[in-house]
């Protein structure tokens, strides 16, 4: 949480905010003790939480405050106070070098004096053991101008926060903690520190002072030419010219010496065995520089690669580029005899990718043609297809509201997920077809066998089925179910065996090997990042928003050499699934990242914007809100955690620390309920609301928490049936079914039921059924003893979703398949239940409807909505199709 001017931090009065990035926010403050000012550095919550990472920290500070040196910025302490872990820090005053450079490029003699200053601070940390690895212009203060003095920042704080061992081993893109803070598209710039990281850094090798090395270099270079060295638009353009792209050496000024020169060519070298070792010598050759003539010095630098092909792809008009080179190449300073070539593509403008929902880019086996999710004009979201040769794009019919298209083993037919169900579609002509139940699709694979495993829905096990249709039954290995998911199953050419990933909330995660009709199956890794199958025997996973391959032998299903980079994208926002294919022909598409600000707004009847709760941000999951029973704070979701606002003060106590969900909050407004895990639990969970004491286990296993009864006798919850999908439970809070906890099945028919809210008085349940063949809203009558009746009314008649009842239960609201936010007047007459036509009362931006849990809550009165809306437009960088992938790559 941000301060304010006047806050105190012990004896710390803040005075004014100087900056904030991904190592947390710095402010002014004023030491009253010792009567002096100084900068306080208020550490991320995911450090200062974390107490291995922390004790880490404590370690490292210990380490950096034993640094005295005129250029480097001391460590004053690391303190805690009111609540806040934080660095003292002493304050620099000035600017700093990347604002310096702004005015363009620094005089030859005043460049090699801030140089000298900066080559000092490295050595002297370098002969302590201390590896900066952050090392920027941002990180470089410049003294006022009638001092000149020159002072590092932010000395190995970068190891320190990512948590490394002393060695400085392990590093990768995550290590650098700006890497996320500045690493969104931004057309134009230099885009954070992956355009100063190392090459062996960028590709997750062992960090030692060689990769400050580099960072000088790079540094000194831009002071010279007022140009950057490595720039681009997206993080994978930048991570592509560090790995291949040689300087301009021509863009140095005319007066550059030669000393330095020479030192530019040492530092800049990409091997790092090959690179100037000590910055004592690069000292030496600033001192020399002084008394030199300007001159060309006979070094020949490595032929930069500056062509770039343009592409004629009729679809991507907009911007067809084909990049050479890029980080397909081999990791040595040899040039590969081929090149891998990236195409950005554009649909055509009637169609809207990512406009409101996630939508998917597959590549067929072949490797000619594509299949996507995308909406027409009219709104209405369906597959697509088209090949790569032409421009023409085709309809898939009966594909309405897909999710994770996948492509048969002949490139002829295509399978989806849609309300529920997993579907084929032949491109040859027809509608879809209904294969088998899938409540929520995360992931599938068609064998040439002519089996499909998919995952049927977050939590569950993986299944299998004939691609013809039929009863699904377990795939591979079977397992108890529980906190176990196993998702993104992928075939291997043997059609026998199939790579899937897995995840628990308390450990379990890897990605796998399995094998069909058989308890045999083999870990592969240790983390659960989505996987993916390139023949003819490579994996493709996500590893810090980077996508990475490694060789797989398929005899012996070993992992062979080490992952290496592909392409990189921003990490703010990442969807769950679908974000990269391979045909087999050497050609892959890799999504771009679905970029859009969403916030917590309160919208009136006719849905104008009456105010905010929190500030907009870029989002990757659901905001889940619901309003306490006094309707005076709001519990939702962000990120991966839980928060509680107080709506009257604006402040806000973050619950949970852990993967959490489903918030539901207790009858008399003192705990939230929740699915996840917390302190060292997992399954359903209930915490006290301020977040005081440790979190109490109500049910053990993966279920949903959906309602607590008026009275709070009864927990609502959703439960995966084995043949009924999501069927509505009853979990026994107080009364005779109490004592054991016991837990009983409330709605459990053929059909998904889902979504149960009770109304305030007690006497209405009304939930979700897709027994219509769409989601609609019905209502039944519910009893104190936690029962429902047989008066079952169907409310909504073309679909709906997410129901809510106002406080008097006259009226209940519900979210049409469209977005439109729905009316219903309702009277109960004793034991009768009745209900007038649904009514528009305006259209919502409502994140991902029919996949996120309910993103809205109501008032009492029913006067307001609070909605996790999208703020502006969505945004999305165009899909990446590379061919030539492998063009280098050492197996």
């Amino acid at each position: 949480m941000s301060l304010v001017a006047g806050a105190k931090l012990g004896p710390y009065e803040i005075q004014s905010l100087l900056g904030a990035g991904g190592m947390g926010e710095v402010y002014r403050a004023h030491d009253a003790k010792l009567r002096r000012d100084v900068a306080i550095k208020v550490l991320p919550a995911d450090v200062a939480r974390d107490p291995d990472r922390l004790a880490k920290f404590r370690r490292e500070a210990q380490l950096l405050a034993s640094l005295n040196h005129p250029n480097i910025a001391a460590i004053y302490g690391l303190e805690e106070a009111e609540g806040q872990m934080f660095l003292v820090l002493e304050l620099v005053e000035g600017e700093d070098l990347s604002e310096h450079l702004k005015r363009g490029p620094i005089p030859v003699a005043e460049a090699i004096t801030f140089a000298r200053q900066i080559a000092a601070a490295l050595e002297a940390a370098h002969e302590k053991g201390i590896v900066h690895r952050d090392l920027k212009p941002a990180n470089i203060k410049v003294g006022p101008d009638d001092d000149g003095k020159v002072k590092v920042l932010d000395f190995g704080l970068a190891k320190a926060m990512a948590g490394d061992s002393a060695s400085g081993s392990g590093s990768s893109l995550a290590n650098s903690p700006t890497f996320t803070a500045y690493s969104q598209t931004v057309a134009g710039v230099v885009l954070g520190t992956a355009a100063y990281m190392a090459p062996e850094q960028a590709r997750g090798k062992t960090v030692d002072k060689r990769a400050d090395v580099w960072s000088f270099g790079v540094v000194l270079y831009e002071m010279l030419t007022g140009k950057h060295l490595f720039g681009g638009e997206t993080v994978t353009d930048i991570l592509a010219c560090v790995l291949t792209r040689e300087p301009e050496w021509s863009d140095l000024p005319p007066d550059t010496p030669d000393s330095v020169r020479r030192l530019l060519h040492r530092a800049l070298q990409k091997d790092p065995r090959m690179r100037l070792r000590d910055m004592g010598d690069a000292g030496l050759e600033l001192e020399n520089a002084g008394a030199e003539k300007p001159g060309i010095i006979g070094v020949v630098a490595a032929t930069p690669v500056r062509s770039r092909v343009r592409a004629a792809l009729p679809w991507a008009v907009a911007a067809l580029v084909a990049m050479l080179a890029l980080v397909g190449m081999h990791f040595s300073n040899e040039l590969p005899e081929t090149r891998s070539v990236r195409l950005s593509l554009v649909p055509p403008p009637n169609l809207k990718l990512n406009d409101s929902r996630p939508d998917w880019v597959v590549i067929s086996p072949d490797g000619q043609k594509i299949v996507f999710s995308a909406a027409s004009e009219d709104g209405k979201r369906q597959l697509w297809v088209r090949s790569l040769d032409s421009m023409e794009v085709q309809p898939l019919p009966g594909t309405e509201d897909p999710i994770l298209p996948f492509w048969s083993p002949d490139s002829r037919s295509v399978a989806f997920g849609s309300h529920g169900k997993l579907k084929r579609v032949d491109l040859g002509g027809g509608s879809s077809q209904v294969l088998c139940d899938a409540a929520r699709l995360v992931g599938g694979s068609w064998s040439r066998n002519g089996v499909i495993v998919f995952g049927p829905d977050y939590g569950a096990l993986l299944s299998q089925v004939p691609a013809t249709g039929g009863e699904p039954r377990r795939a591979g290995k079977t397992e108890s179910e529980g906190d176990l998911e196993q998702a993104s199953p992928n075939f291997l050419s043997d059609g026998k065996h199939f790579l899937y990933r897995t995840s628990r909330y308390i450990g379990g995660r890897g990605i796998w090997v399995g094998t069909l009709d058989s308890a045999e199956q083999k870990q592969l890794l240790p983390d659960g990042s989505d996987v993916g199958f390139a023949p003819p025997n490579w994996i493709l996973l996500v590893r810090n928003d980077v996508l990475m391959a490694q060789a797989l032998d398929l005899g012996s299903l070993q992992l062979k050499g080490d992952a290496v980079p592909i392409a990189a994208r921003p990490p703010a926002n990442p969807r769950p699934h679908g974000l990269f294919s391979a045909s087999g022909t050497g050609t892959i598409t890799w999504q771009g990242n679905w970029e859009r600000a969403a916030q917590l707004i309160w919208f009136d009847r006719n849905g104008k914007e009456l105010g905010a709760v929190g500030d907009p941000a870029l989002v990757a999951t659901s905001f889940e809100p619901r309003l306490s029973p006094d309707g005076k704070r709001v519990v939702f979701r962000r990120g991966n955690n839980l928060w509680v606002a107080d709506l009257a003060r604006n402040t806000e106590i973050r619950l949970t620390s852990a993967f959490t969900q489903f918030p539901v909050w207790s009858a008399d407004g003192r705990g939230i309920v929740f699915d996840g895990a917390s302190d060292g639990k997992s399954g359903i969970l209930q915490k006290s609301a301020n977040a005081t004491g440790e979190a109490e286990s109500l049910l053990p296993g993966h279920f949903f928490p959906q309602e607590i009864s008026p009275d709070g006798r009864s927990l609502l919850y959703l439960r995966r049936g084995a043949k009924t999908r999501f069927d509505v439970w009853v979990l026994a809070l107080s009364g005779p079914r109490s004592n054991d906890r016991r837990t009983y099945p409330l709605l459990d028919s053929a059909f998904e039921e889902d979504e149960p809210v009770i109304s305030r008085d007690g006497r209405w349940l009304a939930y979700v059924s897709d027994e219509s063949g769409t989601p609609d809203i019905y209502v039944r009558s519910f009893t104190a003893d936690g029962k429902v009746g047989n008066d079952k009314k169907r409310i909504s008649s073309n679909g709906g979703v997410y129901p809510r009842w106002r406080g008097d239960g006259q009226e209940l609201f519900y979210v049409a398949l469209d977005g439109q936010m729905m009316s219903v007047p309702v009277k109960s007459r004793g034991n009768e239940f009745e209900y007038e036509t649904p009514k528009a009362l305006f259209k919502t931006r409502m994140l991902d409807i029919l996949i996120n849990p309910a993103q809205y809550d109501v008032t009492a009165d029913g006067k307001r909505f609070l909605i996790g809306a999208t703020v502006g437009e969505a945004k999305a960088a165009a899909p990446t199709v590379i061919l030539n992938w492998t063009a280098g790559l050492k197996k």
